[in-house]
């Protein structure tokens, strides 16, 4: 099925036969320049360079699967189309006026697309897999592969870096209130990311920094505003940091979120609320300046370090209050780092760079990424069986992207790698 997202592709890439084009009443068509793709309301692509006959255009290309759709959608009598130097369909079934006394130049694609463009495209809308170029990736390079990625790679830190613009317009503006939002939205990972997230909202940063030279109040601020705190159990360490989350609840007025939120089902024990509750307040009693940090640290060494430390004692007999157990560790195991630094610091970092319009610490998030470990999941796993490159964080993050903005959806149009493919097939 020919659709105008199709068109608009084959136009963008000059994916037709290039033998001398003539519009449909004969006068031949040179394109010097296809234009620039237009999302908002008006034609489809602006800015386009045509030469019919001696005369050369400049203006805009509307796009249709029938000629007859110019009507249909209006454009007649809508100003926007006024400058449409070229009317681009599939089938001409109507000649459009431009005017009562002339008709737009059009140029009909039907015999002039490729048929092998269009039965590929037909079998990525009926792929079963949920990579749907699986079975074409064999034309594309490794060089192509490094290169398409590491785009990929930038889409995703571009559109993290508008997140992080909005909470930064939450965080008044401060970039160490913002990665300290950002880092416990990210200490929740998937079982309990509305829990963190939550908390992230409720936990006052500027509180928080009053107390920095107590360790057993920022505990106690962070499990009482987790509400971790609010039951009666026969615990003096509970019990020691209830009173004193009730004393600085009173003193600040703070609401603390309701228990049951967070998820104790399930887990594993590293991945209890409490245990990443207390690796956070261990982290937060080290480290409130965290732009300083990011400005400053150049290593992968460096980052683990700020996340090294062990949780209180009492951690380790416990992963919930009250309730003994045999004796583990308590710091951040390496992968828990790695996901921090992924999801957190190397995201900030880029988007402090482009706030600063410093490249340097742009390029430095990016390097931070190639020094990380390939992410290891069912999702990367098939990918890399599919030929994909897994040599870094940033081959794991890329994927990602790919899977999340263009395999699931569907959207092989605007896929680099769907580009690629028909451009090394047409060289063929």
């Amino acid at each position: 099925m020919i659709t105008e997202s199709f068109l608009h592709f084959v136009w963008k890439h000059k994916i037709f036969h290039k033998y001398p084009l003539q519009t449909t009443d004969g006068r031949s068509i040179q394109i010097i320049h296809s234009g620039f793709s237009h999302q908002d309301a008006g034609p489809d692509f602006k800015q386009a360079i045509i030469k019919i006959e001696n005369i050369t255009w400049a203006g805009d290309i509307e796009i249709h699967i029938n000629s007859s759709d110019w009507y249909k959608h209006g454009h007649h009598l809508d100003k926007k189309y006024s400058i449409v130097i070229l009317h681009v369909v599939y089938i001409q079934d109507v000649n459009v006026r431009r005017s009562d006394h002339e008709f737009f130049p059009a140029l009909e694609l039907k015999n002039l697309i490729p048929d092998e463009v269009i039965e590929k495209y037909r079998d990525l809308l009926t792929s079963s897999f949920s990579l749907p170029c699986k079975e074409q990736l064999q034309t594309i390079t490794t060089l192509q592969f490094s290169s398409i990625l590491s785009r990929l790679m930038l889409e995703r830190l571009t559109r993290r870096q508008k997140q992080i613009f909005q909470i930064f317009e939450q965080s008044q503006k401060n970039w160490n209130e913002l990665i300290f939002k950002l880092l416990i939205i990210n200490f929740g990972f998937k079982t309990n990311s509305a829990a963190f997230e939550l908390l992230s909202r409720i936990l006052p940063y500027k509180i928080l920094c009053k107390h920095t030279h107590s360790k057993f109040q920022v505990y106690a601020l962070v499990f009482g505003q987790a509400g971790m705190l609010e039951e009666w159990r026969d615990d003096k360490y509970y019990l020691s940091l209830q009173t004193e989350y009730k004393y600085l609840q009173q003193k600040y007025k703070l609401i603390p979120m309701p228990e049951r939120i967070w998820n104790l089902l399930r887990l594993r024990p590293q991945n209890f609320p409490c245990i990443r509750l207390a690796q956070l307040s261990e982290t937060l009693c080290h480290h409130f300046d965290f732009l300083t940090n990011i400005e400053n640290f150049t290593t992968i060494e460096q980052f683990e370090k700020m996340f090294s430390y062990q949780s209180h004692d009492y951690w380790k007999t416990h992963y919930y209050f009250g309730k003994v157990s045999k004796e583990h560790t308590t710091n951040m195991g390496y992968n828990t780092f790695e996901l921090i630094m992924i999801n957190t610091i190397i995201p900030a970092l880029y988007s402090y760079g482009a706030f600063m319009g410093n490249e340097q610490f742009q390029e430095r998030a990016i390097l931070l990424l190639e020094t990380l470990c390939f992410e290891k999941n069912n999702l990367t796993k098939s990918y890399r069986q599919c030929g994909f490159p897994s040599e870094s964080a940033l081959h794991s993050q890329a994927i990602l992207e790919l899977n999340k903005r263009y395999c699931t959806k569907k959207n092989c149009l605007e896929c680099l790698f769907w580009g690629q493919i028909v451009a090394n097939n047409s060289k063929n």
